[in-house]
């Protein structure tokens, strides 16, 4: 190439050591100086040498190289940054009236630059000497030897640039022949230069047949004719491409340039092969195509998968349709029918028929297509030898060539029809039982495919799982009438309950009997409604109550229709239903039970008020005595015409008011204590009813001479139960150990001998304990087992009906509590009371005896 040095405007690209080079050799000589203009220095760092060189010149300096596409003049860019990117994008975005050199040929520029330099400075020495010839010769030599200098330099550059070259042709050559993939590239003029080693294995043809020469469609094509990489090389349009390919090629998504295709060589391996290939286009930096590389996959493998799938995925579609077909809700016949229309559509068949196992225990025909049933329909198939040996041996069998070989056809029932092949398939439950058979023929193929096999065998195993499904569907609807036949007339009300809703789902008609309502107004609606309020007992066993698992509540208030209350004991279970779980639910109407139950409570209280009555006149008579007093004392005064003091006047007044209230408060808990309680729970502070047990025993205790120790817990927590039945449960137990002790005095004649009862309360990790102690005469062992029994009493007749300690025992089981006795002979007895805690402790409660 040749440089004009006359008005150049030039922009180097790449602000390296070259860069300042160049800089420092045209800046340096006034000459080309004059002659070539910077216009700028492009470089992305801004400590490259060149980059700062320049901008200490004044020169302009930037980050992007589109700025010098805007300066005036500029013609010739000069690419240094060795990138061969960036020259592509040079090359496609500068502006058509500017030149671009790139990093290689900038190195001869350079070399020419030095020269010009060199030039320059002799020539000015020469002609500052022209005069002394020695000098002259000297400068000369001296030139001839700096010109000398940079020829070695670049013959240095060019050797050591060619050895690259030739390393890295060296290193494609070993990519490209030490890969697996076949792959062969030719040049410019179609000649092959690298055929690697597995495509030497793929066609057969070793590299020193085809290298060197354009036969590379040979091994391939059979005859020499244009394959993929050369068209490429010639640049045809897609017009072309169709000529040789139709429509079976396209464009690579993953190289500019490139091709696909696909296609099926008969001269590749033993029953030929396809192949995919792909070709792409080698260039040049300048964008030109220099040759074109082709790689070949054998896609012979995919392709016999693929065709295996696709028959797969027609059996599948089949087999999926069929199945659809047997799995629907429709009548068994009705199955039947569409499974055999499907086989028609799908599979090589002419005729079907399908025999079933009757109540007989025979085979009858009960479904037949493209043959005359009404031949088969009453024959005894139980003598035919193939039917025969079907049902006992249970496998799928196939006869072959049966119009032609007379041994078969004798054994077969449809002799007539003329089949080529016959298929017996075994209709079998899931337990193996066998169920019937399927026949199937065929005059269109001389034999079955191992696919076509699978899908008969695998329709027999269909078509006996949906006719077994059927017979337990008409036994679950023979069992679901028993069932709800039973379920209906039990003799106590029934729900299904939906376990996380408490809607209730299903109920029987004893619950209409017994709530009043119907059954369009229950189904729906909360369970927990029948109960009046919000039972959180029951809620929590609801939601934790596991599969098979069963809870008794007793005594619970439910209302019938018209809010009328009512009591029962509810049985609740978790079964499975239309597979969910549910609660099950029986509630047993027990209020006759309650009723007697409280007047037997009633009775006994009563009992207890008619014993204690002489304490109770005793409780009275003291705030009696202390009015009739005052009153006599007012009176005297009154008589005497004496004048009352006011001090004497108030403590009259006041002691006069406080023993009234005192009088009404034990009337009016004796009023309370009498009234029948009702079967109702409520938080209850278990110190209450033990505290009001002395508002009734208290004068008693004292007359019996019992000191009375109480230590009870002041922050003990809540319990659920009712005051009124509770204190009825201590006044039981404080009546036995007031008689046990008087049994004791009466027995060892002591007159100083202590006789005490303790009551404690106390909460221990999640229940409330109450203990009620003596040091009576104990209760001996034979009698431990007993005392919780109606009726029993070891006491004298008169003394006791022996119900007090089995109804105390009732009323603490129904607040889900225990009553225990521990009792020594001679040595007293301990009553020990356990109840669960209901809420958190009391806090800053006292009590008080009067």
């Amino acid at each position: 190439m040749e440089y004009p040095l006359t008005n150049y405007y030039v922009a180097i690209i790449g602000g390296g050591s070259v860069c300042r080079a160049m800089l420092e050799t045209i800046l340096n000589d006034p000459a080309l100086k004059t002659k070539i203009h910077i216009s700028g220095v492009c470089d992305i760092n801004e400590n490259a040498e060149g980059y700062i060189y320049a901008k200490e010149h004044g020169i302009i300096t930037t980050k992007d190289y589109n700025d010098f596409f805007h300066i005036l003049n500029l013609n010739l860019l000069i690419e240094l940054t060795g990138d061969n990117n960036i020259l592509e994008k040079l090359n496609k975005e500068k502006p058509p009236g500017i030149q671009l050199i790139d990093h290689l040929e900038a190195l001869f520029l350079w070399n020419y630059l030095k020269i010009e330099s060199k030039k320059n400075q002799i020539k000015s020495d020469i002609l500052n000497d022209i005069e002394e010839p020695d000098k002259v010769i000297s400068l000369f030599n001296r030139f001839v030897l700096e010109i000398t200098n940079i020829i070695e330099d670049e013959t240095n550059s060019l050797y050591h640039a060619e050895k690259e070259i030739l390393e890295r042709e060296r290193e494609l050559f070993e990519i490209i022949q030490g890969s697996t993939i076949p792959t062969f590239v030719i040049n410019k003029g179609h000649i092959v230069t690298h055929w690697n080693r597995a495509c030497e294995k793929m066609s057969g043809v070793p590299a020193e047949e085809i290298v060197g020469t354009d036969n590379h469609s040979v091994p391939f094509r059979s005859e020499k004719r244009p394959i993929m990489a050369d068209l490429i090389i010639d640049e045809i349009d897609e017009k072309n491409m169709q000529k040789y390919y139709g429509e079976n090629w396209r464009k690579s998504e993953l190289i500019e340039g490139a091709y696909e295709s696909e296609d099926f060589f008969p001269n590749i391996g033993e029953k030929g092969s396809w192949l995919f290939f792909t070709a792409a286009p080698i260039k040049n930096p300048e964008g030109e195509i220099t040759g074109a590389i082709e790689t070949l996959w054998d896609r012979t493998k995919d392709r016999r998968r693929e065709a295996i799938r696709e028959r797969h995925n027609q059996e599948l579609a089949t087999l999926s349709m069929i199945c659809s077909t047997l799995s629907t809700s429709l009548d068994i016949e009705v199955k039947l029918k569409l499974t055999v229309e499907e086989l028609f559509r799908s599979l090589p068949i002419d005729g079907l028929c399908i025999f079933l196992i009757e109540d007989d225990n025979k085979l009858h025909l009960r479904y037949s297509h493209g043959i005359s049933g009404e031949k088969y329909d009453n024959l005894s198939l139980d003598d035919n030898e193939i039917f025969t040996r079907i049902m006992q041996e249970k496998e799928f069998r196939v006869f072959e060539n049966v119009a032609t070989d007379e041994n078969t056809r004798n054994l077969t029932l449809f002799k007539d029809e003329e089949y080529f092949l016959e298929a017996y398939i075994p209709i079998l439950a899931k337990d193996r039982n066998i169920l019937g058979v399927v026949f199937i023929g065929s005059r269109k193929s001389n034999k079955f495919t191992p696919e076509e096999k699978n899908i008969f065998e695998l329709i027999g195993d269909r078509i006996g799982v949906a006719i077994e499904g059927f017979m337990i569907y008409e036994q679950y609807k023979k069992s679901e009438k028993k069932y709800r036949l039973l379920f209906d007339n039990d003799p106590n009300p029934i729900f299904l309950i939906d376990k996380d809703s408490y809607a209730i789902l299903d109920m029987n008609k004893r619950v209409e009997e017994a709530y009043h309502y119907t059954k369009e107004e229950l189904l729906g609606t909360s369970f927990l409604d029948l109960s009046g309020n919000r039972d959180n007992e029951i809620i929590n066993n609801f939601k934790n109550i596991t599969e098979g698992q069963s809870v008794l509540f007793t005594k619970k208030r439910h209302f019938k229709k018209g809010n009328i209350p009512f009591y029962v004991n509810i049985n609740v279970c978790n079964i499975k239903y239309d597979s969910n779980d549910v609660i099950l639910v029986t509630s047993t109407d027990i209020s006759k039970s309650v009723e007697n139950e409280t007047r037997l409570i009633q009775a006994s209280k009563m009992s207890t008020v008619g014993t204690m009555a002489a304490g109770m006149a005793h409780e009275l008579n003291q705030p009696l005595n202390v009015i009739q007093i005052s009153a006599d004392f007012l009176l005297k005064k009154i008589q005497k015409l004496e004048e009352i003091a006011p001090e004497d006047l108030r403590t009259i007044a006041t002691e006069v008011s406080e023993n009234v209230q005192r009088a009404a408060e034990i009337i009016r808990h004796m009023r309370e204590f009498s009234r029948q309680s009702e079967v109702i729970t409520s938080p209850v502070d278990i110190n209450k009813p033990i505290l009001d047990v002395f508002k009734v025993l208290g004068q008693q205790l004292r007359v019996h001479q019992i000191e009375t120790i109480l230590e009870l817990d002041e922050n003990i927590p809540l319990m659920l139960g009712d005051n009124n039945r509770l204190e009825q449960v201590f006044i039981n137990l404080v009546t036995n150990a007031i008689d046990a002790l008087d049994s004791k005095g009466e027995k060892i004649k002591d007159k100083n001998w202590r006789r005490f009862l303790k009551i404690r309360s106390f909460s221990e990790g999640k229940n409330i304990i109450a203990t009620v102690e003596d040091n009576g005469i104990g209760i001996p062992d034979e009698y431990k087992d007993k005392i919780f029994e109606p009726f029993f009493t070891s006491k004298e007749i008169g003394r006791g009906t022996g119900l007090g300690i089995s109804i105390s025992y009732g009323i603490v089981k129904d607040y889900r509590g225990m009553l225990e006795v521990a009792s020594k002979v001679g040595e007293g007895t301990v009553f020990t009371l356990t109840f669960p805690i209901y809420s958190e402790k009391k806090k800053n409660v006292q009590y008080f005896i009067n």
